[in-house]
């Protein structure tokens, strides 16, 4: 298979996993700009991205290029040029995209790593007159959640060299049955669903982040039904177009097979309903975990519905460093991240082969980090942390070990932080016999790898005592479902 071929038949693959957008925002505007084959011409779209929005929003707004180099092109500069405008302005950030090729794919990294308030995209030869902004954030600020260019308005203009005439009616025309395809099979209105210029609102771009597959040029038509299927209100508004050049990143031949395939793909994903319908947390992170083995799947699926992640992570300042000692797969990493995006979570395992899937995981996640660590030494930061959990690792320590971590976590935490420890309750008859036997089990077998076999389990009674004894506040209540008997102890640092 040629490198070209190659490339076409991974434009045909839909994205991997889910991805998250943090619904904080830290600017006012972001613009995000997808550059292939950029050259020093980038340069000046930036300088007047950048005046443009200068002048308008102060210091509250960033510029995020997207350089996307095709995987068969080793030539394209579009990544050093970026890194280079980055240097210039301190507005602008480079987040390059590698996989799965696709404009798409490149825009949708832009909005995962926005920061704006209100999220804007163009094309890199800004082929539109940037006064189309002015007019959409204030559509979006009126309440609207996508405002589109449509250059089929009668009152959009095109303007042209005349020796690119034939080619833009040409388009024109083709761009014509297109729509007219797309309104005849998708519930979409405009006429102009592929004007390269948009705005979105933080919530569409996060709800968009969740529900697009498609990696290619038509990545469009599955915000346009995002907005559609959300019931978020859309307009859209004339434009200039300015052609002077007959390059482009397209090549029709190649576009006309995905476009078949992609036309029936999301004919069919808006039939099952998959724009209306946000994942919900469980599957946002059990889809990350593809990658894994079958048995590990079913286990970390087993593991998420047998145990109250959510409820636990919800004891954790919303804040913060936290610290995930014995983070295994990162299940709880991921919970505690996704919770809160202002959190910075760390997780540490001994376990390299677990860690491993745990850091691909989380691997578009910027505020989670799963790294391996030896859970007998926990890590010191760079200041103290907001949180520790320790989930069902202590009884894996021997008694004086157990109360070491329990000091170091004290020492470890900022006054008024707190540590989570889940534990099973040995008193709890039948529930607490199976807990034990299976924690005993699964460690002689080694699916949970331990250097010592023997377990060591305290009472309710007598992990208060030792917690209370490092200068903690203890609240403790049951934390598992009928057929466990796990113990969760919130343990605050009073000074």
């Amino acid at each position: 298979m040629s490198s070209s071929t190659l490339s076409d038949f991974k434009a045909l693959q839909p994205f991997n996993g889910l991805s998250e957008l943090d619904l904080t925002p830290q600017v006012e505007v972001s613009l995000v700009i997808p550059a292939r084959n950029a050259s020093q011409t980038l340069e000046t779209t930036i300088d007047d991205a950048h005046s443009f929005l200068q002048q308008r929003y102060g210091q509250l707004f960033e510029i995020i290029l997207v350089p996307n180099p095709a995987p068969d092109d080793l030539m394209d500069p579009s990544i050093q040029i970026a890194e280079k405008l980055t240097e210039k302005f301190k507005e602008v950030r480079s987040c390059p995209h590698l996989f799965p090729p696709g404009k798409g794919a490149a825009i949708r990294t832009g909005l995962k790593n926005s920061r704006g308030k209100w999220i804007l995209f163009t094309d890199s030869d800004l082929p539109y007159d940037l006064d189309f902004f002015d007019s959409a954030v204030l559509q979006l600020k009126q309440g609207f959640d996508l405002v589109t260019g449509n250059r089929r308005l009668p009152s959009s203009y095109f303007n042209i060299p005349v020796e690119l005439l034939r080619l833009a009616y040409g388009r024109h025309r083709l761009g014509l049955g297109f729509n007219r395809l797309v309104r005849w099979l998708l519930p979409i209105r405009t006429t102009d669903t592929q004007a390269g210029i948009k705005a979105l609102s933080r919530r569409l771009a996060q709800k968009v982040c969740l529900t697009q597959a498609c990696p290619g040029f038509l990545f469009d038509l599955e915000i346009f039904l995002t907005a559609h299927a959300q019931n978020l209100k859309q307009t859209e508004f004339p434009v200039t177009l300015y052609l002077n050049s007959e390059k482009t990143t397209i090549r029709i031949l190649r576009e006309c097979i995905l476009v078949a395939f992609w036309i029936t793909r999301i004919k069919w994903r808006n039939h099952m309903k998959v724009y209306g319908k946000i994942p919900g947390f469980s599957k946002r992170i059990l889809t990350r975990y593809r990658q894994a083995s079958l048995p590990t799947r079913l286990f970390l699926s087993a593991r998420w519905r047998l145990t109250p992640y959510s409820r636990m992570t919800s004891r954790l300042p919303e804040r913060g460093i936290i610290l995930d000692v014995g983070c295994g797969h990162g299940l709880f990493s991921l919970a505690a991240g996704l919770h809160s995006p202002t959190r910075e979570v760390i997780g540490i395992d001994h376990d390299t082969h677990r860690v491993t899937l745990g850091s691909l995981a989380v691997q578009d996640l910027p505020n989670i980090h799963i790294q391996n660590g030896n859970i007998s030494h926990l890590p010191k930061g760079t200041k103290p942390y907001s949180g520790i959990a320790m989930i069902d690792v202590m009884h894996y320590f021997d008694p004086p070990t157990q109360e070491e971590l329990i000091q170091k976590a004290f020492d470890l935490l900022e006054p008024g932080g707190t540590l989570l420890v889940r534990e099973v309750d040995p008193q709890s008859g039948i529930q607490s016999k199976w807990n034990r036997f299976y924690e005993r089990m699964a460690t002689r077998i080694g699916f949970t790898q331990s250097e010592k076999k023997e377990l060591h389990f305290r009472t309710q009674s007598e992990w208060k005592e030792l917690i209370q004894k490092s200068g903690f506040k203890v609240n403790s209540e049951p934390c598992s479902n009928l057929l466990f008997a796990d113990i969760l102890y919130t343990c605050e640092r009073l000074h």
